[in-house]
């Protein structure tokens, strides 16, 4: 074994784990759900040549503001679909190269601050973890937006002028925002360290803290402004709410007050420990790191927590909160427990992660979707149907008869007419999920395709739109 390999074997397997899981299974394991399909069908009404745009019924609605997420999302996986095809494992090729390269992020942020063997530690305890691998993999914001709030931290730490430090940190953690919305957290985030600097009177802190805030606020504004003139504007408000704040019209701290008993599960559980592992990391690394970075990351994970709890309950809404933890458990285990142990019981819980993701745990596999998109282009391809699963639609070759029916409560400020059907086109039928009560609801009536059901058209249409 020459030199190299032997100093760079941790890493090397590291790499080899790493990939098996992110590649596993690529197009069924997790399976798609509605926001994959939303993204989906945006990007490949790019790769077609139809615009930055998203199919609803008899419309292609430009710059559509409801998704939340913006190109540095949908570009990568419409080249990728132009180039492979329509598919869910073509569409989510660039997620893989995202779930690299933040992987190799965490190793660099992490030895950067605290050494090598924390960046060992640290990128099995994240490469093992099915919530980062289960929401990595699929096309959603959560993960790229990550990519570039952790080099955005990167840059506050290691950058020496406070001028290029605000400049680069600002434009990464624009970038990251305009990836995913609720990364919108970052600029409270950045006002609490600008407050601290400002009465500790931190002047080169200070100044780098305001051009960042304002750089960011440069690289998010040309984009929410092209989507404002693509549509009217509705409540932006409503949508800050819905997608920042949390719950939207759900109670205020929802979680805490009326659905505490998902806090009693696995993941939530090991969440806590996590949290307070990664918590003594970070208060040990006082007066290691930039005084800022620490601030900036203490607040993400308090206000990524915080959104949670005041949200619907939803295992991927805490998660920023759980990969900025991540870089500093092994530090914070190695604190309160001493190194042998600390070995012992990170080994432990970076073998059953892996353990609980080779399970398939915390996500169902996508079969069945799979089935009903080739069921619908041998059987019902001549029929005029209403598809209202995005995950269905994404999939399916483009065809005249078939029109997306999109859910509603997706955007609270979406315009009717993308949501309602015209007198032309209502009376046909419905693809769609349903749940037991709608089964026996429908019972003959309800064809089975794969795990859905074609559904009749409302009762007041003729008996002939019945097919």
């Amino acid at each position: 074994m020459t030199d190299h390999l032997r100093r760079w074997l941790p890493e090397y397997v590291l790499g080899i784990v790493g990939l098996f899981f992110f590649c596993r299974e690529l197009g069924i394991f997790p399976g798609s759900w509605i926001d994959e399909g939303l993204f989906i069908m945006v990007a490949r009404s790019v790769a077609a040549g139809h615009g930055y745009a998203i199919q609803l019924l008899e419309y292609n609605w430009q710059y559509p503001y409801f998704l939340a997420i913006g190109p540095t999302v949908v570009l990568p996986v419409a080249v990728s679909l132009k180039l492979f095809g329509i598919s869910v494992a073509a569409a989510r090729l660039p997620m893989v190269g995202y779930l690299i390269a933040i992987s190799i992020s965490v190793w660099f942020f992490t030895r950067k601050t605290q050494g090598l063997r924390e960046a060992r530690w640290a990128t099995a305890l994240l490469i093992t973890l099915s919530a980062f691998v289960n929401t990595g993999k699929p096309v959603l914001g959560e993960v790229p937006a990550f990519f570039f709030l952790l080099l955005g931290l990167y840059a506050l730490e290691t950058i020496k002028q406070p001028w290029k430090r605000g400049a680069v940190a600002g434009v990464l953690f624009g970038l990251s925002f305009l990836t995913k919305l609720t990364f919108g957290l970052i600029l409270p985030a950045l006002g609490i360290a600008w407050f601290v600097a400002l009465f500790r009177r931190k002047w080169d802190e200070f100044s780098a803290l305001t051009l960042a805030g304002v750089v960011i606020l440069v690289v998010y504004a040309p984009w929410r402004i092209l989507e404002s003139i693509h549509t009217p504007l509705g409540s932006f408000s409503q949508e800050i709410s819905k997608f920042v704040l949390g719950g939207g019209d759900t109670p205020l701290m929802y979680v805490l007050r009326e659905n505490r008993e998902i806090l009693l599960r696995l993941p939530f559980v090991a969440y806590a420990v996590i949290l307070v592992l990664g918590c003594i990391g970070l208060w040990s690394l006082r007066g290691r790191m930039r005084e800022s970075t620490l601030i900036v990351t203490a607040s993400l994970i308090l206000l990524f927590t915080l959104y949670f709890l005041n949200s619907y309950g939803w295992y991927r809404h805490l998660l920023p909160a759980h990969l900025l933890l991540i870089a500093f458990v092994p530090l914070g285990t190695e604190r309160l427990l001493g190194r042998k142990m600390a070995a012992i019981v990170l080994t432990a819980i970076i073998l059953l992660q892996g353990i609980w993701q080779l399970d398939h745990r915390g996500s169902g596999l996508g079969t069945g979707a799979v089935e009903t998109v080739q069921i619908l282009q041998e059987q019902y391809i001549q029929e005029p149907l209403f598809i209202e699963e995005s995950e269905i639609f994404a999939q399916l070759p483009e065809n005249p008869l078939w029109l997306f029916l999109i859910r509603d409560g997706v955007s609270p400020t979406m315009p009717i007419e993308f949501r309602t059907p015209s007198a032309a086109t209502r009376c046909r039928r419905h693809l769609r999920k349903l749940n037991a009560a709608e089964e026996l609801l429908y019972g003959d009536r309800a064809a089975r395709v794969g795990n859905y059901f074609i559904i009749p058209p409302p009762a007041d249409c003729p008996a002939t739109s019945a097919r």
